[in-house]
C-alpha cells in the first residue's frame, strides 16, 4: 500500500488541492471560504468565551484561554471527523472512476485524508495567530503538532479505509458511523475539561483511542506541556492498528469491490 501512495503522490495531491478548491466552487471567494470559515470559527469562539460566557481554565490567568482550549480540540476533531466520513464514502462517490480506471482504491481516500490535512494546517496556522494577538505564549513545542496531527490524521485514515470498503458492500455502514462519531466525540473531552468528570468515570478515557490525541493537543497548545511517552506509545499504535486493520480488510475484499460498485 505504502509504495501505492508513493507512486500516485502527485495524483493525491492534485486530487487534494482541486478538492480544496471545489468546495466553494461557484462562490464569490471561492478558495478563500477555506480561510474564512475557520477564522471566523476561531474568533466566534474566542469572543464568546472571552467576553459574553467568560470561561477560565484552572491555573491560567488568560480570559481567552478556554477558547484556545475548545479551538485546540475542535479543529483536528473536525478534520478527523471529515476524514473519517468523507473517506468512507469515497470508492462509492468515485465508482465512476474506480470502474474506468486501473487506480488502486485507497488512492481516493488518500486524497480526502490529505485534503483534510491541509485544511486542518491552515487552521491551525490562523489559531496560531489568534493566540499570538490575544497575548498567548508560543513554544517549540507547537511544533510536536506537526507529526501529532499527521499521527491523528493517519488515524482516521485506517479507520475510514476499514469502513470504506465495508460500505462499498453495506451502504448503513456511511449513515451508521456519522451518529457514532457524535456519540464519540461527547466521550472524549474536547469542549469540557476532563476533570469535571467523576472520578469512577475517568479512567474510561484511557480506552478511548481519540483522548490520547486531544489531551495531547491540549496539552501542547493550552498549558505548554510536554504528552507523556504513554502519550505517544498509545497514538502511534492505535495508528498501526488502524492503518493495518484497513489494508487487511481491502486485501481481503478488493477483488469484489469494483464488480459490486
Amino acid at each position: 500500500m505504502l509504495r501505492e501512495l508513493w507512486v500516485y503522490r502527485t495524483y493525491i495531491y492534485e486530487n487534494a488541492i482541486a478538492d480544496l478548491r471545489n468546495r466553494y466552487a461557484g462562490s464569490l471567494l471561492g478558495v478563500l471560504w477555506n480561510i474564512i470559515q475557520p477564522l471566523f470559527q476561531i474568533l466566534i469562539f474566542t469572543f464568546i468565551f472571552s467576553e459574553i460566557m467568560v470561561a477560565r481554565l484552572p491555573g491560567i490567568d488568560s480570559a481567552s484561554a478556554f477558547a484556545t482550549y475548545l479551538c485546540a480540540g475542535i479543529l483536528p476533531w473536525g478534520a478527523f471527523t471529515d476524514t473519517v466520513l468523507r473517506g468512507t464514502n469515497a470508492l462509492v462517490v468515485n465508482a465512476t472512476y474506480l470502474k474506468k480506471l486501473p487506480v488502486p482504491e485507497h488512492i481516493f481516500i488518500a486524497q480526502v485524508v490529505l485534503s483534510s490535512f491541509l485544511l486542518l494546517s491552515v487552521s491551525m496556522i490562523l489559531l496560531l495567530i489568534v493566540v499570538l494577538i490575544n497575548g498567548g505564549m508560543i513554544t517549540s513545542m507547537w511544533l510536536l503538532m506537526v507529526p501529532l496531527l499527521m499521527l491523528f490524521q493517519l488515524f482516521g485514515f485506517g479507520i475510514a479505509l476499514t469502513f470504506g470498503v465495508i460500505n462499498v458492500f453495506f451502504r448503513d455502514v456511511g449513515q451508521f458511523l456519522g451518529t457514532l462519531i457524535q456519540i464519540w466525540m461527547w466521550m472524549t473531552p474536547i469542549v469540557y475539561l476532563k476533570e469535571i468528570v467523576p472520578d469512577y468515570l475517568q479512567d474510561i478515557f484511557l480506552y478511548n483511542p481519540a483522548f490520547w490525541f486531544i489531551d495531547s493537543l491540549h496539552k501542547i497548545i493550552v498549558f505548554s506541556e510536554l504528552p507523556s511517552l504513554m502519550h505517544w506509545i498509545v497514538m502511534a499504535s492505535v495508528t498501526i492498528i488502524s492503518l493495518v486493520t484497513g489494508s487487511l480488510v481491502l486485501k481481503k475484499l478488493r477483488s469484489e469491490i469494483r464488480d459490486v460498485l
